[in-house]
């Protein structure tokens, strides 16, 4: 059993050091979704609706002080463009995958920032 996780882990980390740049990381379990930060964008499925999913990234982006710039709504697409008070540009990406589902992308600064985008998304997950 220890070295059927041993391997797996060794898999895990030699993946990750494979993706060079495009850093992977996996966090699963009951309940909780895929979370990947890739390309310098944080990638999440989250299990509620795109407006639910909406209306927790409207109170996020007011609770971290950030200026909204602007909201684009479509029928299953939802693109919101903010500042931060250092000036970083802070897009956030949601994408309807049915009722229930809802793909979310974070990017923070031209490159992207893991850290912060994560402190986003934590903040839009105690919003929900």
């Amino acid at each position: 059993m220890r070295t059927r996780f041993a391997i797996t882990l060794l898999v895990a980390l030699l993946s990750a050091f494979a993706l060079g740049c495009g850093t992977l990381l996996l966090i699963s379990g009951s309940g909780t979704s895929a979370i990947t930060f890739e390309a310098g964008e944080l990638r999440s499925n989250e299990e509620v609706s795109l407006a639910e999913l909406d209306l927790a990234c409207r109170k996020a982006v007011a609770i971290l002080g950030y200026e909204k710039i602007e909201a684009t709504h479509e029928a299953d697409r939802v693109h919101w463009k903010a500042r931060t008070a250092g000036g970083d540009s802070v897009e956030l990406r949601l994408a309807a995958k049915s009722s229930k589902r809802t793909e979310l992308r974070i990017r923070v600064g031209v490159l992207g920032n893991e850290a912060r985008a994560r402190l986003i998304l934590e903040q839009i997950h105690q919003s929900l």
